[in-house]
């Protein structure tokens, strides 16, 4: 085999395994533009002030993929964080004016611990600050969607 097949080769294959690693982290931002609803991030609130409460019913819960090789979950990256959720749930209620809108569907990541045991299709609410959740409170079985606009103002918001 020659020296410019091989090499021809080995640029080919690094040049897939780059694409790849590419695609699998970013896939969400890859095909935003086709999916109607508002994308938020994660943070920690960090004592910083609410911009927004927004009252929610959990339509999805999926675990979000790691990457190749699963470099998607090192703790070097930015954005990486523990045992993260991909979540997808409509907005039934709002506290004030925001990102947020009545009657839309929102996505964002939050780590697994955060959820405390929410499940699909059980009711939240969430804390807003710029384009990411920072809070996320579970609501009370007692808490309806008809009562879920005025629970919203007392959910816990560590």
């Amino acid at each position: 085999m020659s020296a410019h097949l091989r090499r021809f080769r080995f640029a080919a294959a690094a040049s897939l395994a780059a694409a790849l690693t590419v695609f699998s982290l970013n896939r969400e931002e890859l095909f935003a533009m086709t999916d109607p609803s508002v994308q938020m991030g994660w943070e920690w609130r960090a004592e910083r002030a609410l911009e927004q409460r927004v009252g929610l019913r959990l339509i999805q819960i999926k675990i979000e993929g790691s990457g190749l090789f699963g470099i998607g979950r090192s703790p070097s990256l930015g954005g990486s964080l523990p045992d993260p959720q991909r979540v997808q749930a409509d907005v039934i209620s709002v506290e004030r004016p925001g990102l947020a809108a009545k009657g839309i569907r929102i996505g964002f990541r939050i780590p697994k611990v955060e959820l405390r045991g929410a499940r699909e299709g059980s009711l939240a609410a969430i804390g807003i600050i710029g384009e990411n959740v920072v809070c996320f409170a579970p609501a009370p079985v007692e808490v309806t969607e008809a009562s879920l606009t005025g629970w919203i103002s007392e959910a816990p918001c560590p």
